[in-house]
C-alpha cells in the first residue's frame, strides 16, 4: 500500500501499524520533540547546548582522543568552591537554628523558629544516594551479567561494580552512590532486549565509562549541590504554582538560587559535554564505533514499546512476559524502512537522550571523528543467551509494572 507525501508529493510506502514518513523530504520522520521538561537546571543544559553546542563539538572532532578527559580548569574550580558554598550555606542554617534555640532558652517562643531553620536544613542536606534495594540483580543470580559487567569494568580500568539494577526502564545509567561512593548500574530491560549483542557492549561501554571518564558532575560534592539547588528552588516555587497566597513573594526568594544554579550550569556544561563525548569514545573502544552509532539510533525504539503497551496493556491481571514477548517481537519484525526512520529521527538537531547528553546527531558526528574499528571486546552469541535467560527470570514483574502505567483497572 502506498500514499502520497504531503510536504513533496513524493510517493511513500505505508506499513500498518508503523508511522508513514517521507524518505525524499523527512516528512513526520520524528525527533523534532525537544526533551521534557525535567527542571531549572536541565532547562539551562539545552539553551547552553543550543548556543555553543556545535562549536563544542567541531572543536572535539579534531581533538586527539587521548585529550579528551576531562581536566581541572579554573571553570571547574570556581565550581567546585560555588558547589562548596551551597552545602555551608545548609550547615550554617543548621547552626543558626541551634543558635536561636539556645539563646532563647528557657522561653518557648523560639524554640519553633530555631527547630524551623534546622529542620530546613537537614532537609536540603547533602543526600550522598544510597544503594537501591529493589531490583537488585544479585551476583548468585545473575553470574553471567556480573561478569560480562566486570569484564568491560576491568577492560576501562574502572572500578569493580557489584550492585546492577535491572529494571522496567529504556535506559541505562551509572552513578556512585552512598557515603562510600558505592559505584552502581542502572540497566533497563526493554532496552537491553531491543539491542544486538554487539550493541549491549556499547551500552556497557558508555555506562561504565562514566566511572573512568573525569565526569565532575557524578562527583559528590557537585552533584548533591546542584541536587539541592534543585529542592530550594522548588520549594521556593511551588506556592506560586499552586497558586497560594504568597506565592509571588517566595518566587523572589528563589531567585537568588536560581542565579547560582545557572551560574553552576555555565560553568559545568562544557566539562559535562565533553564527559559524554569521552564516554561514547571509550565505549567505542570496547565495542567499536558502528556498534556505539546503531545502539544510539535503537534507543528511539522506545517509542515502540509505548505503543505495544498502549495496544495491549488494558488490565494488572495480563501476563507481565507476555507483554515483554510483544516487545521482543515487535523490534525483530521491525521492516528497514522502519530502522532508516529511526536512523533520520534520531539525528534531527533536537532529538537527544536528555538534557544532559548532546544531541544524538553531534554524538554520532563526534564518534565518526574517532573511529576505532578494531574492538577490545566481541560479544559472544553463547554468552548473551544466558543472560537472556537469566533476565527472563524478571520479566513478569518488570513486565506487569509496565503494564500498570497503562492499564485501566
Amino acid at each position: 500500500m502506498k500514499t502520497t507525501c504531503p510536504g513533496c508529493n513524493a510517493e511513500i510506502p505505508v506499513h500498518e501499524g508503523l508511522r508513514t514518513w517521507c524518505d525524499q523530504c523527512n516528512w513526520n520522520v520524528g525527533g523534532d520533540a525537544p526533551p521534557a521538561d525535567e527542571g531549572f537546571l536541565a532547562r539551562q543544559y539545552v539553551r547552553i547546548g543550543e548556543r555553543h553546542g556545535k562549536s563544542v563539538l567541531e572543536k572535539l572532532k579534531t581533538t586527539p582522543a587521548q585529550n579528551l578527559r576531562p581536566r581541572w580548569t579554573i571553570r571547574k574550580g570556581i565550581a567546585f568552591v560555588l558547589a562548596a558554598s551551597v552545602h555551608l550555606l545548609s550547615l550554617a542554617l543548621f547552626a543558626s537554628g541551634l543558635f536561636v534555640i539556645a539563646i532563647g532558652l528557657p522561653e518557648i517562643g523560639p524554640i519553633p523558629l530555631g527547630a524551623g531553620l534546622c529542620t530546613f536544613a537537614w532537609l536540603m542536606r547533602p543526600k550522598p544516594g544510597k544503594v537501591p534495594s529493589q531490583d537488585i540483580a544479585s551476583r548468585k543470580d545473575f553470574p553471567t551479567l556480573h561478569a560480562l559487567v566486570n569484564e568491560v569494568v576491568y577492560e576501562l580500568g574502572g572500578r569493580p561494580i557489584n550492585n546492577i539494577v535491572v529494571n522496567e526502564d529504556f535506559n541505562a545509567a551509572y552513578g556512585v552512590v552512598g557515603w562510600r561512593r558505592v559505584p552502581v548500574l542502572w540497566i533497563g530491560l526493554p532496552l537491553w532486549m531491543a539491542l544486538h549483542p554487539q550493541e549491549r557492549l556499547a551500552l556497557l561501554g558508555h555506562e561504565v565509562a562514566h566511572g573512568v571518564n573525569g565526569d565532575g558532575t557524578r562527583g559528590f560534592l557537585v552533584g548533591s549541590a546542584l541536587r539541592a539547588l534543585d529542592e530550594w528552588i522548588g520549594f521556593f516555587r511551588a506556592p506560586l504554582q499552586q497558586a497560594a497566597p504568597g506565592g509571588y513573594l517566595t518566587w523572589v526568594l528563589s531567585i537568588p538560587f536560581t542565579a547560582l544554579q545557572s551560574l553552576l550550569a555555565q560553568l559545568l556544561w562544557l566539562d559535562q559535554q565533553q564527559a559524554e563525548y569521552f564516554a561514547d569514545y571509550l565505549g567505542s573502544t570496547i565495542s567499536g564505533t558502528d556498534a556505539v552509532v546503531t545502539a544510539l539510533e535503537r534507543m528511539g525504539s522506545s517509542e515502540h514499546l509505548d505503543d505495544v503497551l498502549l495496544r495491549n496493556a488494558y488490565s494488572t491481571a495480563q501476563s507481565g512476559a507476555t507483554i515483554l514477548g510483544l516487545f521482543r517481537r515487535r523490534i525483530a519484525e521491525l521492516p528497514d524502512r522502519e530502522w532508516q526512520r529511526l536512523a533520520r529521527s534520531g539525528q534531527r538537531e533536537r532529538a537527544r537522550i536528555d538534557a544532559s547528553h548532546p544531541p544524538t546527531a553531534y554524538r554520532i558526528g563526534f564518534l565518526g571523528a574517532h573511529v576505532v574499528t578494531k574492538p577490545r571486546m566481541i560479544a559472544a552469541e553463547n554468552v548473551m543467551r544466558t543472560i537472556d535467560v537469566e533476565l527472563g527470570a524478571l520479566q513478569e514483574t518488570l513486565g506487569r509494572r509496565l503494564i500498570a502505567r497503562y492499564a485501566c483497572d
